[in-house]
């Protein structure tokens, strides 16, 4: 038996941090969104060890402490599945770019292989799994539009904000969010209220000033002064008339733009520089129709 599944990027509409825990980890709130820029995962049952494979595998952890390996790893010796599975995986999706691949590719693999060795698990157990992989990795379990809180593992699903056109921009280096999180001082200067945001993104509205007006990434304002290069970025999609923030931790800046026309102009101001630029749109459709 053999699956194949496409796992989609993420962007934050927004993203807050609340507080720093006593576990040491930070609380925050962001509404986050799947677009379309895709790593492919292809499945296929064997006998009983875990096989990772990646042509890109110079650029990702040794394979033990891969997190797609981890997600196989963990499923396996938590419900004794007695096969095992060679997982290809092809990367499309920048790492250390705030757009979580690692996270959708790990979700894509609990999912993949609870449908592959015929698990019999809750939804509620699913989600916990995910939790202990990574921060993101619930989110991608439905993916879509979603209001994420504590570390990430709390997901509530938005009514889709329809179809936008979004460029993505990656200055071809990643980041480090442990290092991020280091600079970050409490208590946070001007606390911006979310509540009107949510309000707005739960509308489903596609006006995209009213949607951006009251829209930040916090991590911006510790993140840009370190890297110049990434808050030229958010500067010069601006200028071209997007609305554009940073995505996650970076070092992506997303631009939103009103018409498909607009993309060959963009396209042609982007190729100025040395950054790497993907033309998107929202995926608003459940994770699950990405299994075939």
């Amino acid at each position: 038996m053999k699956l194949y599944i496409k796992a989609p990027a993420k962007i934050n509409f927004f993203l807050e941090i609340e507080n720093k825990r006593i576990d040491g980890y930070h609380n925050l709130k962001s509404v986050m969104q799947t677009v379309s820029l895709y790593d492919e995962l292809f499945f296929e049952l064997t006998e009983s060890k875990i096989l990772l494979e990646c042509k890109n595998k110079h650029l990702l952890p040794p394979t033990k402490e891969n997190i797609v390996y981890k997600a196989a790893q963990t499923l396996k010796k938590r419900h004794y599945a007695e096969k095992g599975v060679k997982i290809r995986l092809k990367k499309e999706i920048p790492i250390k770019a705030g757009l979580g691949g690692g996270s959708s590719d790990a979700a894509s693999t609990l999912k993949a292989l609870v449908k592959l060795w015929n698990i019999k698990m809750s939804k509620e157990e699913l989600e916990q799994i995910a939790a202990k992989l990574g921060a993101d990795v619930p989110f991608f379990l439905t993916g879509a539009t979603a209001l994420c809180e504590g570390i990430g593992e709390i997901v509530t699903p938005l009514k889709g904000i329809g179809k936008l056109n979004i460029v993505l921009v990656n200055p071809d280096f990643g980041i480090n969010t442990k290092d991020i999180y280091k600079k970050i001082k409490f208590p946070l200067t001007n606390q911006v209220k979310v509540n009107k945001i949510i309000s707005v993104i739960r509308s489903g509205s596609l006006n995209k000033k009213e949607v951006f007006s009251n829209c930040f990434n916090r991590f911006e304002e510790f993140v840009f002064p370190g890297y110049p290069e990434i808050a030229k970025i958010k500067k010069v999609l601006n200028g071209l008339g997007c609305a554009s923030l940073m995505s996650g931790s970076g070092s992506t800046v997303f631009g939103v733009y009103d018409s498909e026309i607009e993309t060959e102009k963009l396209r042609s101001e982007l190729s100025k520089y040395n950054w790497r630029t993907w033309f998107v749109n929202t995926v608003n459709t459940p994770f699950d129709s990405g299994i075939v």
